[in-house]
């Protein structure tokens, strides 16, 4: 035994020491709010390789009720192993937003999530933060994100309950977050509020959209603790959506889960919306057709011959190898500049696919520009 501690301690030193730079990671940070009177937990799930891959930009989910830590583990681990097709490997900052649990702070997750009622006269001191809730996530948390993490500028909300109804709230009303995943929300509340929200949206933008509702066996049987407004809410939205014709670029989807109970749906309903959502992520639509001056270069060692740069439109190529070709500037520089719609996306080669060139400081998922704020891009070998 006194023999085998120190190889131990050795192994353990440097598996740690090699490798603490690449493991993806969790921070947790106690933020502080101009909107509420106490220090709200914050999680803040980077990917691996996050600080070696530079040049790559993240989309950031921001995830509710995070407090019951399990639903920010759940949805930040699913996106990077659970749900992931075949050669679809893009990463995910995901951000754990936490609402109170010690009723002595006059205020709980209800507060947050419920707006002050407009219909219906209730009485109750544990709701009517909402509008403060979404100021909050929108000029202080967002704001502190993107400015401390390389973010894409795309966002998904997810939430359960009444976590639900408030990501499709901000959605529908504040335009808080692009997509968004809502499961089991309550859209009966206040007189169906939510739900005529939700369906007195303008979906005309020809802004790219997600917006994906699961239920389950919430008022389905007589006994049971959820009010009929909620089943009746739920049809009355299933009902809008299965009768619209969207826009291409606009995705809105329902899906039932009679067996499910209103707790034991959101692993099932985490797996359904979250692989469809890695899906359609994995080849984003154009957020507009303007365009936007884009600065790219590639440099190393020991770069030999012409190297082209295809991607995912007309200006690289539409995905031909034998793409755009880069300037030489030198032995070990290819410079490029184009004006290119966003989010482009692109690859570099020598003229076919064989030939593929690989970065080291950037995702292989996330070989992209997303913002024109992060438009110039230097890659490495």
């Amino acid at each position: 035994m006194k023999n085998i501690m120190p190889l131990i301690a050795v192994i353990l030193v440097t598996f740690f020491g090699a490798s603490a730079q690449e493991l993806a990671k969790v921070e947790v940070i106690d933020f502080e709010s101009k909107q509420f009177p106490f220090k709200r937990p914050i999680l803040i799930y980077t990917p691996q390789y996050y600080e070696e891959n530079t040049e790559s930009d993240y989309d950031v989910v921001y995830v509710f009720d995070a407090q019951d830590r399990a639903h920010f583990d759940e949805v930040q681990s699913l996106l990077h192993y659970g749900v992931q097709q075949p050669r679809n490997d893009r990463n995910y900052i995901v951000v754990g937003v936490t609402s109170p649990t010690l009723w002595d702070l006059n205020h709980c997750r209800n507060n947050d999530f419920l707006p002050v009622p407009e219909y219906q006269k209730m009485s109750s001191p544990y709701y009517g933060s909402a509008d403060k809730f979404k100021k909050f996530i929108k000029e202080e948390l967002m704001t502190y994100i993107n400015t401390h993490y390389r973010t894409s500028g795309h966002t998904l909300g997810i939430g359960h309950s009444l976590g639900a109804s408030f990501v499709l709230d901000a959605v529908a009303t504040d335009n808080l977050f692009d997509d968004c995943i809502a499961i089991s929300p309550n859209l009966g509340w206040d007189n169906y509020r939510f739900a005529n929200d939700l369906m007195n949206m303008d979906f005309s933008s020809e802004k790219p959209r997600f917006i994906y509702i699961t239920m389950a066996n919430e008022g389905l049987k007589e006994e049971d603790e959820f009010p009929e407004s909620w089943r009746l809410g739920w049809e009355k939205v299933k009902n809008f959506i299965s009768s619209q014709k969207f826009p291409e670029n606009v995705i809105v989807k329902t899906a039932d889960f009679p067996e499910y109970s209103h707790n034991s749906v959101v692993l099932p309903a985490h797996l359904l919306t979250l692989r469809e959502y890695a899906d359609y992520r994995y080849t984003p639509q154009f957020d507009s057709n303007k365009t936007y001056p884009v600065h790219i270069e590639l440099t190393g060692e020991g770069i030999e011959g012409d190297i082209y740069i295809t991607g995912n439109q007309s200006a690289l190529a539409d995905w031909n190898p034998e793409g755009v070709k880069m300037t030489t500037i030198n032995d070990t520089t290819r410079v490029i500049d184009l004006n290119l719609r966003l989010p482009a996306e692109f690859k570099f080669t020598q003229g076919d696919w064989d030939s593929a060139i690989g970065i080291s400081n950037g995702d292989c998922g996330n070989i992209r520009i997303s913002s024109p704020e992060r438009s110039s891009k230097h890659y490495t070998l």
